[in-house]
């Protein structure tokens, strides 16, 4: 393992705080908003398993000997009666009742002047079930086949409706059991919307209902019977394609984890509010308002598609800064000095809420106490699971925590003052207890595709805390606290090191950019889908501040994790805590003792003897005697050989003073590289060692230019060259960063220490040691 496993840019863009779709008002649901939403479910399932008896029935009649133009209108009403009714019975409540079992949702109102009544809820109900069953009869049957059609072929086209609607009728039951349960306080620990994926027992139930479809259209279809029907939409070239598309096209209708698509059944069911910024419903947990639904604003929503659109569905009346951090970062992280100069994805960033800003523009950031001195009220990460930012306060006689959604630490669905955990879920399931209640979590960026030090990774990034800190609006200074966790996943591939959104050959799944990349793996799939990982296949977003572009690795989305196994270790996530973070200068100077007998001693650090072996500070003239590292348990300051200071040889290799004439012989020495201008006061080892690898493809190592051109380097680029670097590294003197201020575009700048993590990590990357950051940011704060 080398250090490229936890490269710099484990720092990743942070990005606007994105957590997972949840439900609107089902955390407390009285019995009888309970026994609403039971019969809603009840009512749904009998309906969507009838009427696409009903139409298959016909479909296959019509397709035999064109005997049925149309379903048996008296059985579409009884099924209609039918649903009506079951709703009527158990949800025949006030505006009120309805709103707190979550109703309207997706739902619409035809008329908003008497509030969303019972009537509306069995029109909405009735109507999106409808439409959504027509758009399956589409998929399963091509308008353009006619019939007659032979025995064989209509048994195939039979058998292709029969298993898209036990799939259909499996995933709304099972899904809907598992929802049912989470109101019931029977299930904990599950988000809503990942009832499908994250509930064992629904997940086996779902699979098993998949592979029947699988299986039956496989046995019952061939390859010339799937073209000839024109299956699904594209058509499908196979009975195994026929299957999939069949599967995802329905399940996404059922039951869809899509970020932009249309609601789905469970959607209505449910009242879950999965759809945009834009559709004039509050629909999820980025949102406070949206378009016409704006009551929390009182007419002061933001918009997605207008300057403010950073603040696209919050409130523009709340005084808020979004910070959208620009791609040409450097980072630099451990002492080794492999891991440097990363960058991050463009358009990424994070919004604080402010409080108590006085005449000069000063105010507090993020979640603050409400009464004097209103400190900060962010749950420290060593904090026990369940400890509340009130408590915080409370213990400091300073009120409650002012905290809104946009606060961006690990917290409750039902109470966003109370902590959860990033990894553990026995303890969230604990914790959240409420019914419907889970713990949500924030991306610190999109997933950082990066190559150093021969290897390609993905890293993965959320926030372990509220970002927290002071800010001035008038002169652009800033100072904050900003923790995260970062993970190191392997990579998929060495060019691919993270599921890309659209960029890949549809068989392959290698990256490109044309047909013509793929050979005969493709087309080159263009479409915003993801290639690999958790959601295959899955919708994505591909554009600031969800998603981005990486140059030579892709497109990178939050919605496109990876499913590849973490590096050992990293389970919990390296611990970066930049703290502050600011557009001031941040100096860390070596002041503890470094754990490697051969990195024993302390140094002058100032003066005219600066890197000079000293016990006392008289020995220093004009400085003072230090410690080497910069890190509590660093192992050296550094990577770098000896190398001579001062005198004739300065620069020059070294083992003892003897080597250098009127000067002496400094181990471990580093200065500033006055070559590396992305970043202030970079540090280059005097003496080496030297690194070889390829130009482009970096993960790549070489000692020859012939190892770096295809064929030899299949991932290398024609005109790579093996290029030789000495190592980077922080300078013995000290590690300084220094931000700019700006109220429109601004740099904040932070140096912090990298705690121990794994023995293999530790040792490859340089850990416990020094990180350091220059982040290029766009500020911009309402009203």
């Amino acid at each position: 393992m080398t250090i490229g496993q936890t490269r710099a840019s484990i720092l990743a863009a942070v990005i606007l705080a994105v957590a997972l779709p949840a439900q609107s008002a089902h955390a407390l649901l009285g019995p009888t908003q309970l026994k609403c939403v039971k019969a809603v479910t009840k009512g749904s399932l009998g309906f969507v398993k009838g009427k696409l008896k009903l139409l298959q029935k016909c479909e296959n009649a019509n397709l035999k000997d064109g005997s049925c133009s149309a379903p048996d209108v008296a059985a579409v009403t009884k099924l209609e009666t039918k649903l009506t009714a079951t709703i009527a019975k158990d949800c025949a409540l006030s505006n009120f009742a309805l709103s707190q079992a979550g109703y309207p949702g997706p739902c619409s109102d035809a008329n908003p002047g008497d509030g969303f009544t019972t009537s509306d809820l069995q029109d909405c109900i009735l109507t999106s079930h409808s439409a959504i069953i027509d758009s399956m009869i589409a998929l399963e049957y091509d308008s353009t086949v006619t019939g007659p059609l032979v025995s064989a072929d209509l048994k195939c086209q039979a058998e292709i409706s029969k298993q898209s609607a036990g799939l259909t009728i499996c995933v709304l039951k099972a899904v809907g059991k598992c929802r049912t349960d989470i109101l019931q306080d029977k299930l904990l620990g599950v988000p809503p919307d990942l009832c499908a994926t994250n509930n064992p027992k629904t997940l086996a139930a779902i699979q098993k209902c998949e592979a029947k479809v699988t299986a039956g259209i496989a046995k019952k279809c061939t390859t010339p019977q799937i073209v000839s029907l024109k299956v699904c939409t594209p058509d499908q070239p196979d009975a195994a394609s026929a299957a999939t598309c069949l599967t995802d096209t329905h399940t996404e209708l059922t039951d869809g984890p899509e970020i932009a698509a249309p609601a789905d059944l469970i959607d209505y069911v449910f009242a879950a509010r999965g759809g945009v910024c834009g559709d004039n419903i509050v629909n999820n947990l980025n949102e406070e308002c949206d378009g016409t639904d704006d009551s929390a604003c009182d007419g002061l929503c933001g918009t997605p598609l207008t300057p403010d659109g950073f603040f696209a569905c919050l409130c523009k009346d709340k005084p808020r800064m979004v910070v959208a951090e620009h791609s040409d970062a450097d980072t630099d992280n451990g002492w080794l000095g492999l891991s440097v100069d990363g960058d991050v994805v463009e358009g990424g960033g994070y919004i604080v809420d402010l409080y108590d800003c006085d005449g000069g523009g000063l105010c507090n950031a993020g979640p603050s106490c409400s009464l004097p001195p209103h400190s900060a009220c962010n749950v420290p990460e060593s904090s026990p699971v369940g400890t509340t930012a009130d408590s915080i306060c409370a213990g400091l006689g300073e009120g409650t925590c002012r905290k809104e959604r946009t606060a961006t630490g690990p917290h409750c669905y039902a109470d966003i003052n109370k902590k959860c955990s990033l990894t553990n879920a026995a303890q969230n399931t604990a914790t959240c207890n409420a019914p419907g209640d889970f713990c949500v979590t924030t991306p610190h960026g999109a997933p950082v595709a990066a190559a150093a030090g021969g290897v390609s990774v993905c890293n993965v990034s959320t926030f372990s805390e509220d970002v927290v800190g002071t800010l001035n609006l008038l002169s652009g200074t800033s100072s904050v606290k900003v923790r995260q966790r970062a993970r190191t996943h392997l990579a998929i591939q060495g060019d691919k090191p993270c599921p890309v959104c659209g960029g890949f050959c549809g068989i392959s799944r290698d990256k490109c950019l044309v047909d013509a990349d793929c050979g005969g793996n493709g087309p080159c799939i263009t479409e915003a889908i993801c290639s690999d990982g958790v959601r295959k296949d899955k919708s994505c977003r591909r554009t600031p501040p969800f998603g981005g572009d990486i140059p030579f690795f892709g497109t990178t989305s939050v919605d496109c994790l990876p499913s590849t196994q973490i590096i050992a270790g990293l389970a919990g996530g390296l611990d970066i805590n930049a703290n502050p973070r600011t557009t001031d200068t941040v100096t860390v100077l070596p002041t503890f003792p470094c754990t490697s007998i051969g990195a024993s001693g302390n140094r002058c650090l100032g003066g005219s003897s600066e890197g000079r072996a000293c016990t006392t500070a008289s020995e220093c003239p004009g400085g003072t005697c230090n410690e080497q590292c910069f890190c509590s348990g660093q192992v050296q300051p550094n990577p770098c050989a000896a190398a001579c200071v001062g005198g004739s040889s300065d620069t020059a290799g070294c083992s003892a003073d003897t080597d250098c004439p009127g000067g002496f012989c400094h181990d471990f020495d580093c200065r500033v590289d006055s070559g590396d201008l992305d970043s202030n006061q970079e540090g280059i080892c005097t003496a080496g060692p030297v690194d070889k690898f390829c130009s482009i493809t970096t993960y790549h190592t070489c000692s020859t230019a012939a190892q770096c051109t295809p064929p030899n380097c299949a991932d290398c680029q024609v005109g790579e060259t093996c290029d030789a670097r000495a190592r980077a590294c922080f300078v013995n003197s000290g590690i300084t960063r220094t931000g700019t201020p700006g109220t429109l575009e601004r740099e904040t700048a932070a140096v912090y220490c990298v705690p121990a993590n794994d023995s293999a990590i530790n040792t490859s990357a340089g850990f416990p040691g020094p990180g350091a950051l220059i982040q290029r940011e766009y500020v911009q704060s309402v009203p």
